[in-house]
């Protein structure tokens, strides 16, 4: 009987003592999937937020050729995707018809179409912005992949009704030139148009990753890089790309839609590879090793519920600012709805985002080329 009432008062004591020991509070979990397949992705908002209101428009104004794909396809995706999730109406307004002959015009109309949000995309809607901002009270804008400017140049203004989203170039740049040295690729070429900040961005990016792989796999690399300027004639293009694939590059990033058609014929013809830019274009053909892409459809839903989420309204942080989005957010990605690569798996893939994503890797943002990265494990040549 004392053992039992001894055990009883002992058990008494530890329940006690667990009492008042302190509690270990759970912590939240955030699951990130590495981005590969932009066009399947659909938004989830997390199970205990509060539901969004539904019933607004949401608009997008666009040139009549790019729903049929390309940046302002996955932007129209995405806004239908979110449209049908959470309750809204997707409208869309072209120009380059005879009804709407302008960007500014196709703005007018969407903005004057009772649309709560107006969602547009480059430099032409940069500029019909400029123009139309702030006339349409009520309306909000979002802008994706430049800030509202006037013809030349000189004049950049955000009105409070505009929020702007910029994708980091450098960082998809970056995927590709470390996925191409991995595969395999050590002769390498950049083909862009213009040498302005967006475009040198992902050459600098594309730089940077090739060094990381190149000292990684204790590989010498060369890189070819040539802006190309308003070229009419694109035969010269085709010259130039076919020759330096005859000559030993192996493969070339090339930005920029003619370019990169250019580019790809070259490859055909030669044997070389290409890595495509901004959105998934493997499908033009098996010459195309992969697509570095900026994840419009991601983005552009993210977006949307972040505006629905503060009552149809852009927070005080995003009201007539621009945003940068990339790694952090997977807003970037190496397009694997084909994934073509032989020795760079999707497991390094994943490996090297992640150490990107938590700054484990580095990548820095160059405007121009008078100052770049040390590569002591890539040559550079730029060509004129």
């Amino acid at each position: 009987m004392k053992k039992i009432i001894a055990l009883f008062l002992s058990l008494m004591m530890l329940v006690a003592l667990a009492a008042c020991a302190p509690v270990e509070e759970s912590q939240p979990t955030s699951e990130f999937s590495v981005p590969l397949d932009d066009a399947s992705y659909v938004f989830q908002a997390a199970t205990d937020a509060t539901p969004l209101p539904g019933g607004a428009v949401i608009a997008l104004a666009a040139a009549e050729s790019g729903f049929e794909s390309g940046a302002e396809a996955m932007l129209w995706k995405g806004i239908q995707t979110f449209a049908s999730n959470f309750g809204y109406t997707a409208q869309s307004f072209t120009y380059g018809s005879a009804e709407i002959a302008t960007a500014e015009d196709a703005l007018r109309q969407a903005s004057e179409s009772g649309a709560a949000l107006v969602v547009c995309r480059g430099e032409e809607m940069a500029k019909a912005l400029y123009a139309i901002q702030g006339n349409y009270p009520g309306v909000q804008y979002l802008l994706f992949d430049d800030e509202p400017h006037n013809e030349d140049y000189t004049s950049y203004s955000t009105d409070t009704s505009v929020h702007c989203v910029l994708f980091q170039e450098e960082q998809v740049g970056y995927l590709a030139g470390y996925a191409s040295v991995m595969e395999g690729y050590t002769t390498l070429g950049f083909v862009g148009e213009d040498e302005i900040p967006s475009v040198v961005r992902y050459c600098t990016g594309f730089l940077q990753g090739a060094q990381e792989a190149a000292e990684q796999q204790g590989e010498e690399v060369s890189l070819r890089v040539w802006y190309t300027g308003k070229i009419e004639d694109e035969s010269i293009v085709s010259s130039r790309v076919t020759e330096w694939y005859r000559n030993g590059t192996g493969l070339i990033l090339a930005n920029g839609s003619s370019l990169l058609q250019n580019t790809v014929d070259a490859a055909n013809q030669t044997g070389g590879r290409v890595f495509a830019t901004d959105w998934d274009q493997n499908e033009l053909g098996e010459r195309v090793l992969g697509s570095a892409i900026k994840c419009y459809n991601a983005a552009v839903q993210q977006q949307l519920y972040s505006f629905f989420s503060g009552n149809g309204a852009w927070s005080q942080e995003d009201a007539g600012h621009t945003e940068k989005i990339g790694f952090t957010d997977g807003s970037v990605a190496l397009a694997g709805s084909t994934w073509r690569f032989s020795n760079f798996s999707e497991r390094q893939y994943e490996r090297l985002y992640e150490q990107l994503r938590n700054s484990d890797l580095k990548v820095e943002a160059y405007a121009d080329m008078d100052t770049l990265p040390d590569t002591p494990s890539v040559t550079l040549e730029i060509q004129n």
